[in-house]
């Protein structure tokens, strides 16, 4: 397979520890569940993508994660500051020779979301530097418990490329997992979901055959007398032959007073649309993902109303989530116990998907500029919109002008007297 020779050898900055593994060492880590469902349909990761509801979901949560930039900060004190030369930097932007940042992670959320782990394999230089990221393939990856030098029970990750076994040290392994019953393997939430999985499958079957057969209900065709086994099997072919779509509206004949009767249920009666619609609803539950994103609008959303309130409901309760795993992950492999130790870590920007129609985002920059509660300046503001600093000082502006209160002196008369006045 071309992509397993894409990633070999694997790369690991431990012992590697050669042979094959037992199956008796393979630990009870994983969930087993047979793939077939009531429904009929066989399930598996694969398969299921082949639900375009499935696809949507995996699709847009894996894109989501992976199109918000992953950076390097510093904690000192109170103060939080992007650390710019660190080499990590360019590793998440140039993970590898054959694929960019974006690629790379989406496909291990998508493996994530699938199977319930995504593992990326590091790869580093004598010093232990990290330097590349590579995929490995979920369904070839596995965690072993070994014996280890001291007769202690060890983890190692186990994965086959080409047929041939690769024992890794679990440093050398970022391993994001969805739901565990364990905390060291994720359910694969399509396998948890199958029956609702194979009855989608079986629908989109139940359909296609129904339509194949001239959108008509399956049904018997009725002799008055007896008819031998080859006057049977003839009748079955002549009939056939005029059924299918390409025979759609098409006259039928039937002949010696034969008549056709239907027994099967007919579409609208067995609820076929409003079962593939709930089937939806259900998918993006699973995903936790609003209808509205998966291009259903048989509902309103309780996300509340416009885009900025339903980006961010999907940004706390869907991605959020994986964004915190990717964090602790990777910053536990890739940054030092030194540089942990001094406040640094990892985090992603987020603003991407917080962006709001330019109204909203007004508002909020208004008020985040108020000389009085404001919490933000004015080059910060245009940082967050792409924009240089200008040549305004670098702090929270005054308050807005204001007409100055008026006197409350009083105003000399400058009008003349009049004669008589005068005269007095």
């Amino acid at each position: 397979m071309l992509m397993s020779s894409i990633f070999k050898p694997v790369f690991s900055a431990g012992p590697v520890i050669g042979g094959p593994i037992a199956s008796s060492q393979w630990m009870p880590l994983s969930l087993d569940l047979s793939s077939a469902t009531f429904a009929g349909p066989h399930v598996d990761e694969k398969r299921a993508l082949t639900i375009t509801a499935v696809f949507r979901a995996v699709s847009l949560v894996s894109e989501a994660v992976a199109m918000l930039p992953l950076v390097v900060m510093q904690k000192d004190g109170d103060r939080r500051e992007r650390v710019e030369d660190h080499p990590l930097n360019e590793l998440f932007a140039y993970p590898n020779d054959l694929m960019n940042s974006v690629d790379l992670r989406s496909t291990t959320q998508a493996h994530a979301l699938q199977y319930g782990n995504g593992y990326q394999n590091i790869q580093r230089t004598a010093s232990g530097q990290p330097v590349k990221l590579w995929p490995l393939l979920p369904d070839r990856t596995r965690l072993v418990g070994m014996d280890g030098m001291g007769g202690d029970r060890e983890l190692v990750y186990v994965t086959s490329i080409d047929g041939e076994q690769h024992v890794i040290d679990p440093a050398d392994v970022a391993h994001v997992r969805g739901l565990s019953f364990d905390g060291i393997r994720g359910y694969s939430p399509l396998q948890l979901a199958r029956q609702g999985l194979g009855l989608a499958l079986a629908l989109e079957e139940y359909g296609s055959k129904f339509f194949r057969n001239d959108a008509k209900s399956g049904g018997v065709i009725e002799h008055p007398g007896p008819l031998s086994q080859p006057a049977q099997e003839r009748l079955r072919k002549a009939w056939n032959a005029q059924s299918g779509l390409g025979h759609a509206h098409r006259v039928k004949v039937l002949e010696e007073g034969m008549k056709f009767n239907a027994t099967s249920i007919p579409p609208e009666d067995a609820q076929f649309l409003m079962t593939r619609t709930f089937q939806v609803e259900e998918i993006a539950r699973l995903y936790g993902i609003p209808l509205h994103m998966m291009q259903s609008q048989a509902k309103s959303t309780s996300w509340g109303s416009g885009i900025a309130q339903m980006s961010l409901g999907f940004l706390i309760y869907t991605v959020m989530p994986w964004l915190l795993r990717w964090e602790q992950e990777l910053g536990r492999k890739l940054l030092t116990d030194q540089e942990r130790d001094s406040g640094m870590y990892l985090r992603h920007n987020v603003n991407a998907l917080l962006r709001s129609d330019p109204a909203t985002r007004a508002a909020f920059y208004t008020a985040a500029l108020n000389s009085s509660t404001g919490w933000m300046t004015r080059t910060e503001v245009r940082a967050l919109e792409d924009l240089n600093p200008d040549d305004v000082e670098n702090a929270v502006p005054s308050a807005p002008f204001a007409p100055p209160a008026p006197s409350e002196e009083p105003v000399e008369d400058d009008e003349p007297e009049d004669d008589e006045s005068a005269a007095d």
